[in-house]
């Protein structure tokens, strides 16, 4: 392997900033430059040289253009429900290796209730709900109230806010119809956890980093981690890391971060978050394969810095099994030619 690598960056790049309320959030889960501005120097100071890659309609021969070895990707992806695999699928597609999730968990993770289906397969609890785009259709009949009403396929906790918790069936069915004409997707209607919530960490292997918990500060009778805690820093929440837990639940939080990993296929990075029922028992909510890397901000790298990996080492952490799979790669001998035997014409 010779070094320096010339190291791809996919980004999408945050140009409209959202204010409180989800209001003008269509790019809110873009990175805004401070951010790329800092993978792009850290990736920088591991030797390397770092091609800009916009992940938007110029992509494609942008990539073919760059001649990179690998790339680093935080695309989030254009639009639909398969967004954030593009950048991954057409990577593949060109033979260049990359880090993070591979196109098929992307589409998975996206999908809160996909998600929520595969890791009850693998054991994992979660609470039940279901998808409402119309509001007529059938909500399991388990599901008990409160409940709290999402987008399905969003992240960065668009469309999250307190008014989201509903009451009884008819509220769910109404916010479920309003938030789907809003977001152009189904709503996912599932029951509120009431407990504890923390967020986990996990990098390539899978290595669980320590949780950290999500402490909320205010009297709130159902308090949600909404959009607005995650736009700028607010008294309402505080962050606890590691958190100040009993062996026991850090054992059981990190059994379930772990086997929710592998069931959904991540690869090399995400973040698993999850919440205490009202009987006390760890339930996954979400896994994001494509974490925030805001330095001083985003979960990921807070946990991190807990525990001594700093943002450059949490950089070159991400970095390494893609550079990996490229070594790996370039070891296979290129495949014989053989000449197709001549056959005499009729």
């Amino acid at each position: 392997m010779h070094f320096p690598l010339r190291v791809g960056l996919a980004f999408n790049l945050k140009r409209v900033s959202p204010s409180a309320g989800c209001v003008l959030d269509d790019e809110a889960e873009y990175d805004a430059p401070s951010t790329i501005d800092s993978i792009r120097s850290a990736i920088a100071s591991l030797g390397h040289v770092v091609v800009d890659l916009e992940a938007d309609a110029t992509f494609p021969h942008a990539l073919i253009a760059s001649g990179v070895d690998v790339v680093f990707n935080v695309a989030e992806g254009a639009r639909g429900r398969s967004r954030e695999s593009h950048v991954p699928a057409l990577l593949e597609l060109m033979g260049v290796p990359y880090t993070g999730s591979d196109p098929t968990c992307m589409v998975l993770t996206l999908d809160k209730h996909l998600a929520k289906r595969v890791v009850r397969e693998a054991g994992v609890n979660t609470a039940p709900a279901s998808v409402i785009t119309t509001g007529d259709e059938p909500l399991p009949a388990d599901l008990r109230y409160p409940a709290i009403v999402k987008p399905v396929a969003e992240g960065s906790s668009k469309g999250v806010l307190p008014s989201s918790v509903v009451r009884n069936e008819t509220e769910a069915r109404e916010l479920a119809r309003q938030m789907a004409r809003r977001y152009r997707q189904g709503a996912l209607v599932e029951e509120f956890l009431p407990g504890r919530e923390f967020t986990v960490g996990v990098l390539d292997g899978p290595t669980v980093l320590p949780p950290m918990e999500v402490v909320f500060t205010t009297n709130a009778e159902h308090p949600v981690y909404s959009f607005d805690h995650k736009l700028e820093p607010t008294a309402e929440v505080r962050y606890e890391v590691p958190a100040k837990i009993s062996p026991e639940l850090q054992r059981e939080i990190v059994s379930v971060a772990e086997r929710a990993f592998v069931a959904l296929g991540c690869r090399d990075v995400a973040r698993i978050d999850v919440r205490l029922d009202r009987d006390g028992k760890v339930s996954f909510i979400e896994c994001n394969p494509l974490p925030g890397l805001t330095p001083g901000w985003s979960d990921l790298c807070l946990i991190a810095q807990a525990v001594g990996i700093d943002y450059r080492s949490l950089i070159a952490r991400i970095l390494e099994p893609a550079i990996r799979r490229l070594s790996e790669e370039r070891k296979v001998p290129a495949p014989v030619t053989v000449e197709a035997p001549q056959v005499a014409a009729v």
